[in-house]
């Protein structure tokens, strides 16, 4: 509120004396803004341990997967012509793997001297072309048991023929390819394996049968009542494991060797070695990565919880139960014994122990022997056994009772909001005091100016008065 000028009558400098006045008053404000400030920095604070609990639970969470401490890994030779992958679970060895011959799709041709011409179809009569997938037994072709698929065409270009057959749910796509002499049409398989050879038909002019016999001197050149050559074959890939030879239809290979799957890419003259071993690289990662969650935890407590003897500095949250109940709590639930469990109850079995500061440190020696060595049991350690809860489990549900909707943190930090909300309150309303007041106090001087200066004009009046008498003595 703006204050009128200083008193005209008397002199008083009424703006100054309530601009003092008002600095008094206001001084319950100064108090107010520093009780925020305190419960503002508690609310950060909170929301600081909040997020490093979260990463913890989070941490915890990863390392209860059992998969982890079964995983396993594929070592291949050089140009072996395959390369592998394996799944959790995957027997150890060694393997002697050739591959003898990759599986195909089968693709063909029209002719090659001349740019094939479909038979024409309209809406109101159109031709067709369907596609019979099977087998070769010895030079006959013998459908499988799905039967044709057929398509109806109502084009008359080659480039409309492959367009039909591309939309057409036909097991196989088309193109043209323009030689210098002709367009052909290639017509290719989705799919490999030997089983996956193809038979054309239909009305418009496409016709491909794998049994009538070729020309081998005019191998490029449709035999029969064939519009078509056989550029590919199809066929089955052949691989060579320890002496037993294995045909699949395709060149992902994954139920020869159990838990791993072999990938095909090219033939080879010779054998090459395959090396299938245990792989505790993610498992030992999670573990690294559940120490580090729980130490950034233990700092960002020590951090807010400190007191400083040399300087006498508190920190946010020195002295505060919560914190501290956290820190024991957290700690308890990482370093406690489980039961039920095996041979492994605690961190400290397997090489995970406590420092001076309460800190985490991993003896890397001993983890590793640990997770090589069965009757340890780590994965049943981390992840449980039967309905007996492991490591992970018990602190990632112990952290709920923290972080989770009306767990412990969340208590506190809706009481510092209210007690934020109030405050706001409680300025609004003082505020709203502090301009009354100060109305008042302006009203008060006001006053006391115009008393003064009406006391100074009958004092100046009586003066001259009694001056004018002093002339006649």
């Amino acid at each position: 509120m703006a204050l009128s000028a200083s008193g005209l009558g008397s002199g008083l400098d009424i703006n100054g004396l309530v601009s003092q006045l008002m600095a008094v008053e206001r001084q319950p404000l100064t108090a107010m803004a520093r009780k925020e400030a305190s419960f503002q920095a508690k609310l950060s604070a909170f929301g600081q341990i909040k997020g490093s609990l979260s990463a913890l639970q989070t941490a915890a969470n990863a390392l209860n997967d059992a998969a982890k401490f079964s995983a396993t890994k594929a070592t291949v030779g050089s140009d072996a012509g395959f390369s592998a992958s394996t799944k959790s679970g995957a027997a150890a060895g060694s393997y002697s793997v050739q591959v003898e011959q990759l599986a195909k799709v089968q693709r063909i041709a029209t002719a090659a001297g001349t740019s094939f011409v479909p038979n024409a179809g309209t809406a109101e009569a159109p031709t067709t072309v369907s596609i019979t997938f099977g087998k070769m037994d010895g030079g006959s072709f013998v459908a499988g048991e799905a039967g044709a698929k057929s398509i109806d065409f109502t084009g008359s270009t080659i480039e409309e023929l492959r367009d039909a057959i591309n939309k057409g749910d036909l097991g196989v796509t088309a193109s043209v390819i323009d030689n210098g002499t002709a367009k052909q049409l290639v017509v290719t398989g989705k799919n490999t394996g030997a089983e996956q050879a193809f038979q054309i038909g239909g009305t418009a002019g496409l016709a491909y049968d794998p049994s009538v016999a070729i020309d081998p001197d005019n191998p490029s050149v449709p035999a029969g009542s064939n519009t078509s050559y056989v550029l590919q074959a199809s066929q089955d890939a052949r691989v060579n494991i320890d002496g037993i030879s294995i045909t699949r239809g395709t060149n992902s290979i994954s139920d020869a060797l159990e838990g791993v799957t072999l990938t095909l890419t090219k033939t080879t003259e010779a054998a090459s070695s395959l090396s299938v071993t245990e792989d505790f690289g993610g498992a030992r990662g999670a573990i690294d990565a559940f120490v580090k969650a729980y130490n950034d935890t233990q700092t960002t407590l020590k951090n807010l919880t400190a007191f400083n003897a040399e300087t006498k500095a508190a920190s946010t949250l020195t002295g505060d139960s919560t914190a501290r109940s956290i820190q024991s709590q957290v700690r308890n639930l990482v370093g406690g014994a489980l039961s039920g469990l095996g041979d492994t109850s605690r961190l400290a079995d397997i090489g995970v122990t406590f420092d001076k500061d309460g800190k985490l440190t991993v003896d890397g020696t001993k983890l590793d022997a640990a997770l090589k060595d069965p009757n340890r049991d780590v994965a049943a350690f981390f992840t449980g056994s039967g309905d007996t809860k492991g490591l992970a489990a018990t602190v990632s549900d112990g952290l709920k009772n923290f972080i989770d909707t009306g767990g412990l943190l969340a208590g506190r930090t809706e009481g510092l909001n209210s007690s934020i909300k109030l405050i706001g309150k409680q300025r609004e309303a003082f505020e709203l005091r502090l301009e009354n007041v100060q109305k008042r106090y302006q009203a008060q001087f006001t006053a006391l100016d115009s008393t003064i200066a009406s006391m100074t004009q009958t004092s100046n009046y009586l003066t001259q008065q009694l001056a004018s008498l002093s002339s006649f003595a």
